[in-house]
């Protein structure tokens, strides 16, 4: 319960204040919003190392400092991936996403072995230590970015029609609205389902903790593999296509593996889910990044990314139909209905475009 409320306290401010922060992400340059954002986020790591060093830490200040470094890290995703699209130009946006993507992943899969070593050798205390000092570090590299971005905060604008604007548009382009529509949907009935490995690695594949290890690094391995494969095959694939594909494939692996009571068969399909799923988010950034005009991106990056706030309301939806029909069977069921809803949704935009 204790950890539940509190990735609901970090995943909540993304949530409720990520397509706030994509108004400053085309108000403001992205490069100093995002060094500002690096900065900032030492604040609430200083104030844990703090009361850690001097014995005074309680749950609820895990909880404050939570939603004030959540609420931080809001705007970073948008202003972060909105700038790649001034960094490289059109033709290599699939390479660029694929490869910032695959450096995300790789440190899915390497972090936490690293963190567990780095707890046992420099302690709780000393963790903390070296991610204020890569924050910093982070913040000065952004430093040496060199943008032609010249434009200037207008007080004249605003707020509130600016924010209105992206959300318009995302409306009236059939291909985003599709693509964010299916995060949404993969937030809330596939996303979550890594919270349930534990379950299955104990209750149905009766593997242990070596095998748990496996079945959490299988899918950022299967992400690895199909970033390279994206990076590989550029412009040349149709993306409303590869959006279906992914939407299609995704859900009825996570079906298989529910299904399987072989353990290597399992982590197979677990290598294949996590290619589904990060190849669908690599492609649907690669489609707002080209599609989205540049006084828009923000914006509608921030609408999109608002998928990963509702990750939260996913492990409760997909908790309640483990409780109710058991791991196996509660799974396959949301991945059913996410299935469902996406074929429905990809049927009806490629139908049109047909």
């Amino acid at each position: 319960m204790a950890l539940g409320i509190l990735g609901l306290c970090g995943a909540a401010p993304r949530l409720l204040l990520g397509a706030l922060g994509g108004v400053l992400v085309d108000r403001y340059n992205r490069k100093r919003l995002l060094i500002l954002i690096q900065f900032c986020s030492a604040i609430p790591v200083l104030i844990f190392l703090a009361l850690y060093t001097f014995g005074a830490l309680e749950f609820w200040h895990l909880l404050a400092l939570e939603v004030l470094f959540g609420s931080i890290r809001a705007v970073n995703p948008s202003a972060s991936q909105s700038i790649l699209a001034e960094l490289v130009p059109r033709e290599d946006l699939m390479n660029a996403v694929s490869l910032y993507t695959i450096g995300f992943n790789f440190a899915r899969i390497v972090g936490p072995s690293a963190g567990g070593i780095l707890i046992l050798w420099i302690g709780i205390g000393g963790c903390y230590e070296v991610f204020l000092a890569s924050l910093i570090l982070s913040g000065m590299g952004l430093l040496l970015i060199r943008l032609n971005d010249q434009r200037a905060a207008n007080p004249e604008q605003n707020f509130a029609r600016e924010f209105k604007e992206g959300f318009q548009y995302v409306w009236a382009s059939p291909v985003i609205l599709s693509s964010i529509v299916a995060a949404y949907t993969f937030s809330i009935l596939i996303v979550p389902y890594q919270r349930f490995m534990p379950v299955f690695a104990k209750e149905v594949l009766e593997v242990g903790p070596e095998g748990l290890g496996l079945l959490m690094a299988a899918p950022g391995v299967g992400a690895i593999a199909s970033l390279t494969f994206l990076a590989s095959v550029g412009e040349r694939w149709n993306r409303a296509w590869l959006l279906w594909i992914t939407t299609t494939v995704t859900p009825i692996f996570l079906i298989l593996f529910c299904l399987s009571p072989v353990f290597w068969l399992s982590v197979l399909l677990l290598g294949i889910v996590g290619a589904g799923q990060v190849s669908f988010r690599t492609i649907s950034r690669v489609i707002i990044q080209i599609e989205a005009p540049r006084d828009l991106l923000g914006r509608v990056m921030s609408v999109f990314n608002m998928d990963q706030g509702m990750r939260s309301l996913g492990s409760v939806v997909m908790g309640v139909f483990a409780t109710i029909f058991g791991a196996s069977l509660g799974l396959a069921l949301t991945a059913g209905v996410s299935l469902i809803v996406t074929t429905t949704l990809f049927y009806r935009l490629l139908g049109k475009k047909a």
